[in-house]
């Protein structure tokens, strides 16, 4: 059941004032969803002395939608970077793999 509400962002770049180029997020819509509840869709490592979770969360959205691997989906306040993007059945619905972002960044 789509019952949940997510934003999707696709990355934008834009010339700041000094000529540089930065990385944006674009809004590309807001979309009904379902999060596929996975058992033991997360893990914990220590890399350079600091404890780093990742919380793998699965979505559901329909099919079709433009959405790529380098966008970021948020829902509830909460940044999730996009994994991998797969059809499921006969292109009625996509699942959609996210990693929680844990380190505050937007």
């Amino acid at each position: 059941m789509l019952d949940l509400r997510v934003e999707l962002f696709q990355p934008t770049s834009v010339p700041n004032n000094s000529g540089q180029v930065i990385k944006t997020w674009a809004s590309a819509g807001t979309f009904y969803a379902e999060r596929i509840i996975l058992p033991q869709a997360g893990s914990e490592t220590m890399p350079y002395d600091q404890m780093v979770s990742a919380g793998i969360v699965t979505w559901r959205l329909r099919y079709p939608n433009s959405v790529k691997a380098n966008w970021k989906l948020e829902y509830n306040g909460e940044d999730y970077d996009i994994v991998s993007v797969l059809p499921e059945g006969r292109r009625r619905f996509i699942i959609v793999k996210t990693r929680l972002r844990d380190n505050g960044t937007r």
